[in-house]
């Protein structure tokens, strides 16, 4: 028996568009994280670290958790269960202020089942609410792609999104990942249409590699959008500002149409109707709340840019 969803946060109304990754053992950087822009701050134990380093990172990153939390929300990206720090790293970062655990290659429910248990271990001895540290699933690999309904409709309940790995997904296949992304149009979709099944929170893109390239950064983050992910991942502070951009600015057409969609439907919702049409466009229950979480994204946007 799975614990719920935290009550104490509503992951489908909390922004997930800039998820900045930062490497665990890096004072410096960690100093810097909580105070970037980004939605979720998320200390890397895994790639981000060398393999002699990862033990000794434990402490530095726990203390960053402490500390980047009075500032922000954190999360920390673990390494997987393959590689038998799973547990260890769970353990040595779960405290108070700590909102998600990543899990990275995510090939099958094992995994997420794993970090459950540690989580839930973590609650019980805290003594914390259930369901109090989430979880996001990283899929980035061939067999983890192949499996991701299987993986996203049997996750743990805690677990509130899924996260696309680019990198790792481009090597795994032998491509080149191009401006167009063409190359990845499958794996991306198949994982944004399981995360929904699932019904997670939020899809997650990965990284835009070219970390000087701002323009190319933002027409990027506008298709993943498109696609229907709500966030990515960012590799450097400078990269929070154009992702948060993307995937909240609206026109001044589409800002009145949901304005006007969620107005009209609480009016008629308040008459006993839940079936309407504003501007020739159906309107149920699912296009009012689309109309209202980009209402959200736009409003947390515009209150990091005035």
């Amino acid at each position: 028996m799975t614990p719920p969803r935290s009550e104490s946060v509503d992951w489908r109304a909390r922004p997930l568009r800039t998820l900045l990754f930062v490497p665990g053992n890096d004072e410096r950087k960690l100093a810097k994280a909580g105070t970037t822009g980004a939605d979720l701050v998320v200390i890397d134990l895994e790639d981000a670290v060398a393999e002699a380093a990862k033990t000794e990172a434990r402490a530095t990153a726990a203390q960053a958790v402490a500390r980047v939390s009075r500032t922000a929300a954190v999360a920390v990206r673990v390494n997987g269960l393959e590689t038998g720090r799973l547990h260890d790293d769970i353990t040595a970062v779960a405290q108070a202020g700590l909102s998600a655990i990543v899990v990275p290659k995510v090939e099958a429910p094992d995994s997420l089942a794993a970090a459950q248990e540690s989580l839930a271990m973590f609650e019980r001895d805290a003594p914390a609410p259930p369901g109090t540290v989430v979880l996001i699933a990283l899929l980035e690999t061939p067999l983890g792609i192949a499996r991701c309904e299987e993986i996203l409709l049997n996750a743990p309940e805690r677990t509130v999104a899924a996260m696309f790995g680019v990198a790792d997904f481009s090597a795994a296949l032998g491509v080149e990942p191009t401006a167009e992304g063409t190359e990845l149009l499958y794996a991306r979709g198949r994982l944004i249409v399981a995360a929904r099944a699932a019904r997670m929170a939020a899809t997650i893109d990965g990284p835009y590699l070219r970390i000087d390239d701002s323009e190319g950064l933002l027409d990027d983050s506008r298709r993943s959008r498109a696609l229907g992910f709500q966030g990515r991942v960012a590799l450097h502070p400078r990269q929070v500002a154009p992702i948060n951009q993307a995937f909240s600015e609206l026109s001044s057409e589409q800002l009145a149409l949901a304005r006007q969609i969620v107005q009209a439907f609480e009016e008629a919702e308040a008459a006993g109707t839940a079936s309407i049409r504003v501007e020739g466009r159906f309107v149920d229950y699912p296009v009012y709340e689309q109309a209202r979480a980009k209402l959200r994204r736009h409003e947390a946007y515009l209150r990091t840019v005035n």
